[in-house]
Parts: C-alpha cells; sequence; structure tokens
C-alpha cells in the first residue's frame, strides 16, 4: 500500500505529460507529498513524524482509552485521513490495537506488547504534559516558574504510577483568566484535565500560604518553556 501511495505520488510530480497510470487527484496527491516530507520532530528524532509522537502519547500516556479516528484527528488538530494513515502504521507494528465496530474504528493502545512502558516513558519525557504545559504556560508574559504538582510530578520524578489531573502552578504576574485559557488548550491537547493555580513571587517565597505548603510537601517538577 505504501509504495503505491510513494508511486502515485511521485508521477503527480513529475507534471503533464510525464505521468503514468491513472492521474491522482491534486488534494491527494498533497496529502501524501505533505506526509512523506514532515520531518522528524526535534523532541526525539528517532519518531517518524511529530503527528506520530504526538499521537502515541496520547495513547498510552493517561488512562487506558479507546479512540475514535475522528476523536484523535480533533485532539492533534490534523485531518483524518493523516491520523487513519498513522493508525494503521503503529497498529501493524504491534503497539496499537484496533476494533471495527458499526460507529467505525475504534484504537486503543496495546499494553501486551513488550515495548509499552520503555516506550511510554520516553513519550512521557517528550510529548507529554511537560512539553505539553511548557508550550501553553512558560511563555506567557509575567510567568516567571512553571511547576507541575501531583500524581503527573510524582511521575516524573519516577516515584508513582498514578495518571490523574495534571496540576500545574503558575508562579508569576498572569491573570487568572489567561491561566485559565492556556490550562484548557492543555488539556484539549493533552485529552487530561489540566488544573493551574497562579501566584506570585513574592507568596511563593514567603510561603505562608497553606495552600502552597501542601503543594511543597508533595512532588514538584519544574518546566522550562
Amino acid at each position: 500500500m505504501r509504495s503505491n501511495e510513494l508511486c502515485a505520488a511521485a508521477d503527480f510530480r513529475r507534471g503533464p505529460g510525464r505521468r503514468r497510470g491513472p492521474v491522482l487527484h491534486p488534494d491527494v496527491a498533497q496529502l501524501f507529498m505533505r506526509d512523506m516530507k514532515e520531518s522528524a520532530p526535534p523532541q526525539l528524532p528517532i519518531f517518524r513524524s511529530r503527528l506520530q509522537g504526538e499521537l502515541l502519547a496520547r495513547l498510552l500516556l493517561g488512562p487506558d482509552r479507546e479512540m475514535t479516528m475522528l476523536d484523535l484527528a480533533v485532539m492533534l488538530r490534523t485531518d483524518l485521513g493523516s491520523v487513519v494513515r498513522e493508525v494503521d502504521r503503529l497498529a501493524r507494528a504491534g503497539l496499537l490495537v484496533l476494533r471495527r465496530t458499526t460507529a467505525g474504528r475504534m484504537v486503543r493502545r496495546d499494553t501486551a506488547t513488550p515495548l509499552y512502558e520503555p516506550l511510554a516513558r520516553l513519550l512521557m519525557l517528550t510529548f507529554g504534559p511537560e512539553a505539553v504545559v511548557a508550550e501553553e504556560f512558560a511563555r506567557l508574559p509575567g510567568v516567571v516558574e512553571v511547576l507541575i504538582f501531583g500524581a503527573w510530578a510524582e511521575r516524573y520524578e519516577g516515584v508513582g504510577d498514578s495518571v490523574g489531573d495534571v496540576g500545574v502552578l503558575v508562579i508569576g504576574e498572569l491573570s487568572h483568566a489567561r491561566a485559565f485559557d492556556a490550562a484548557q488548550e492543555a488539556a484539549a491537547r493533552l485529552g487530561l484535565p489540566v488544573h493551574a493555580v497562579v501566584r506570585s513571587a513574592r507568596c511563593w517565597q514567603e510561603d505562608d500560604d497553606p495552600f502552597l505548603r501542601e503543594i511543597r510537601g508533595g512532588s514538584l517538577y519544574s518546566i522550562s518553556g
């Protein structure tokens, strides 16, 4: 199947008068060419593309869940065709499990493969909450520091394996409205609830806030933008 796609895209690339076989619709050809040209993600270039890394992260991290192709496309903010092709590749590699239903094909992670646990750890470090929270929060004006607390901080420190909400502590001068918007964006990308707590740098340094003391008593994982 892949070789047929490559040949069709190559024929389209040759231009008029030089194609062999049936003519490929330009829109379809552009999808194939975009798929072939996409570069490896800078986070971890062993993945074929950023889409592949993010798709695996959404399925291998967090709660074990079964999703439709359309749900994944919406979460990853990409076209349905790209998701279908990527899922097919990963299912053939034994990393995902596909199930056909009357509503369409459903996909979930394959926890039986010996690659599941080490791959999930790699994905957490490269495409997990740390990366998404950093992109959504750390570069906002007025932010001094961003930390993850709670269950996911424990996971990053290697002292827990629970999967719950992503707690984000934002130190700096940031409005609650902007923090809420950033949390919503991060939650939509991760498919996990994200809760943001904003405190000023002075409040963080003085350590007289009972809630902050509670957070300090648990795991804290600092992230950079």
